[in-house]
């Protein structure tokens, strides 16, 4: 009886052995799959953005050429300026020239800064990445601990407090939030800087003090709906019949709350986080306007107002870019931490 239920055992632990390297491949075989589907889309998507981009800008009231030269120019100076810039002929030769000139590298002379859009763009989007990696940093970690804490202890005063909390951050707007951390941190107590406008390549110190006030309220905006969908996560998985069994066999510790409640409590959750990511690393336009940080964001608004159309477009576009890679970044973690995930190919 004792070989048989040794026999019983090993038998069962290969099995179970085989299903999971089964399962492994399978994940695996799922990644290059899917950055072959997202190959072929992402480009289809940016085609479609980029005409409703241009199109969109085309018809927002203003002349580049009276906004460039002043009031006092004359209807021949503003014509002849328009010209050499190329900004007339029909809508439909600009858009190819112009997205000629985007895939090839060529994006143009900034209408308001005389100086080439592409290093323009692609400079400011350095430090919005930067921004926006400084405040993924605080808020994953805060959002993850403050869902945990209240799935934990569900009902409680405590949960309720956070609840409340939470729920009173969200309601408030990200410029209002900004403006009370500057009133309290830099006017008050004087502990950070009024502006954040830093060089990146600064003091270590001075950039990491230029960057928590924007970086926090990035964070702040978009804690209280993760923190909700970690503690629904974990609420979920506590009650599952797969928790019930781990701790019915004994698993307990670290490897309980990493391997059973942590990966399964946070895929909604991250699907939710990549979206933000792509508009945490895009940019925060009223983040970076407020604190005057040199960001894309704060770049972009610059171009509206003044109707530059090839530095608005160009940014645009690279904005667009970012959010997409940051799916597709998604979809990718999706499949390694969930083996449930399948994109098929029409998906």
């Amino acid at each position: 009886m004792t070989v048989s239920f040794s026999s019983g055992g090993n038998a069962a632990t290969a099995s179970s052995a085989r299903r999971g390297l089964a399962v492994l491949r399978s994940r695996h075989s799922q990644v290059p799959r899917l950055i072959g589907q997202r190959l072929v889309q992402v480009p289809l998507v940016l085609l479609v953005v980029s005409v409703l981009v241009f199109w969109l800008i085309e018809v927002v009231p203003g002349d580049p050429g009276r906004n460039a030269l002043g009031q006092y120019a004359t209807s021949e100076q503003v014509q002849a300026w328009n010209e050499a810039h190329g900004l007339t002929g029909s809508l439909v030769s600009r858009y190819f020239a112009w997205l000629f000139g985007f895939v090839t590298g060529d994006w143009g002379t900034s209408l308001i800064y005389g100086a080439p859009v592409r290093e323009l763009v692609l400079g400011r989007l350095g430090n919005s990445l930067f921004l926006g990696a400084v405040a993924f940093v605080i808020l994953v970690p805060v959002a993850f601990a403050l869902g945990a804490i209240q799935a934990r202890r569900e009902g409680s005063r405590t949960d309720r407090t956070l609840t409340i909390a939470l729920m009173s951050l969200a309601s408030v707007p990200e410029f209002v939030v900004g403006v009370l951390l500057l009133i309290v941190f830099s006017l008050w107590l004087k502990w950070f800087p009024i502006q954040s406008s830093i060089s990146l390549d600064g003091p270590p110190g001075e950039v990491l003090r230029a960057l928590v006030l924007p970086a926090v309220t990035l964070a702040l905006g978009y804690l209280s709906v993760l923190a909700r969908m970690t503690r629904t996560g974990v609420l979920d998985t506590l009650d599952s019949q797969y928790y019930r069994t781990a701790v019915i066999k004994g698993v307990h510790g670290p490897q309980l709350a990493v391997g059973h409640v942590a990966r399964n409590a946070l895929i909604p959750t991250v699907s939710l986080l990549g979206v933000y990511v792509g508009t945490l690393l895009g940019g925060s336009a009223i983040v970076e306007t407020l604190f005057g940080y040199p960001g894309l964001g704060a770049l972009l608004v610059s171009a509206t107002v003044e109707k530059d159309i090839f530095l608005l477009e160009s940014g645009v576009m690279v904005t667009g870019v970012v959010a997409l890679l940051a799916l597709l970044i998604t979809d990718i973690a999706l499949v390694l931490i969930d083996p449930r995930v399948r994109f098929d190919e029409g998906e």
